[in-house]
């Protein structure tokens, strides 16, 4: 069988650990366990059976997102041999929004987001999103500080002029081998997961703004730990 991993820390003090079961590798026909079939996954001590969540798709919740290692085998009887995956959950981290949002942040602006680096050398997954905006992404190193420039907050043709919310997301992850009972290329991702949000809205020059002074309502912005 193949076999996709992921432990998920969201920042909310749980773990998701999820499992993607197929046949034949990553795009295979999906696995249903039956009978004596089971899959558990163990994090700081407290185990916990993973539920069917969809085709193939099975996870469960664990209590906690400290740095920790996490477990996930798959029994199949007392004649099969128990073939599973462990993966080290990286240091959880809080991001802070630097760049002042009271007002919106402009598209022609610069966006600052900090937060306690980890290990030197090592780099976050960042994305953009927004209901106006295209989305981007991109790698920066994990040395605590990264600068989004204009080019990463690019409004989409028919949204010029519109506000909208943004979410900029920062993933720490780490990839691992799992057993070789599994096939290959099936892996074990951990993920610690955060980020902040804020109300984006048109720079002057973008055609068809509205804007603060013809409208008088902007949101306050949320940032998300």
């Amino acid at each position: 069988m193949f076999a996709d991993m992921l432990a998920l820390a969201p920042g909310d003090g749980t773990t998701l650990v999820r499992v993607h079961l197929t046949v034949g590798g990553a795009s295979g026909t999906n696995v249903t366990l039956v009978n004596d079939d089971r899959l558990e996954a163990t994090f700081r001590e407290v185990s916990a059976v993973l539920e069917r969540a969809g085709r193939g798709r099975y996870q469960t919740q664990l209590e906690g997102d400290a740095a920790g290692e996490v477990n996930v085998w798959l029994s199949r009887g007392p004649e099969d041999t128990a073939a599973g995956g462990t993966a080290e959950l990286p240091e959880p981290f809080i991001t802070v929004l630097e760049t002042d949002a009271r007002a919106g942040i402009e598209r022609g602006s610069d966006v600052e987001v900090s937060w306690a680096p980890s290990v030197p050398g090592g780099s976050l997954r960042w994305t953009v999103e927004g209901r106006c905006l295209w989305t981007r992404s991109g790698s920066t190193p994990d040395d605590g500080s990264l600068t989004l420039g204009p080019e990463s907050f690019d409004v989409r043709a028919t949204r010029a002029g519109e506000e909208c919310d943004v979410a900029v997301t920062l993933e720490r992850a780490s990839e691992y081998a799992v057993d070789s009972d599994w096939l290959p290329g099936s892996s074990f991702r951990a993920v610690q997961r955060r980020g902040v949000s804020f109300v984006s809205v048109p720079e002057p020059s973008e055609p068809g703004r509205t804007g603060a002074e013809e409208t008088g309502d902007i949101a306050a912005p949320v940032e998300r730990n």
